[in-house]
């Protein structure tokens, strides 16, 4: 069975039905979140953020200035594995697998500043 997921991608790419992010060709153009709290990129596969439950707020935080990044949060709580060198414009999206699987979103916004601290542990992983 596959967990939900959710994720940045480019611009732009659209993934069709039975097809998912992390298949070719499409797996080096977005990075994953998944539920167990492993993050994905072209093939690499990172650990180190919390599992995801039901109900968690989950957000991701994008910031465009170089070296562009996106942090995750759960419950508010910044996450250690972050992915810098986004492509200049991104999309989010989720993945619902199951029957009954579902995905609320709350806000989307610009914030004026950047709420990301730096952390222990943190784990930097680039997009290729």
């Amino acid at each position: 069975m596959t967990l939900p997921f959710f994720g940045v991608i480019r611009s732009g790419l659209s993934i069709p039905f039975g097809k998912v992010p992390s298949d070719n060709p499409y797996k080096k153009d977005n990075v994953i979140f998944f539920f167990s709290g492993l993050v994905y990129q072209n093939g690499k596969e990172i650990s180190g953020n919390q599992f995801m439950k039901d109900d968690d707020i989950i957000a991701i935080e994008v910031n465009m200035t170089i070296p562009r990044t996106a942090h995750l949060f759960i419950n508010s709580i910044q996450q250690p594995v972050f992915m810098s060198g986004l492509p200049e414009s991104v999309q989010f999206y989720f993945f619902l697998n199951s029957q009954g699987d579902s995905a609320t979103v709350l806000s989307l916004k610009k914030l004026a500043a950047p709420t990301i601290a730096n952390i222990p542990d943190a784990k930097e992983v680039k997009w290729e």
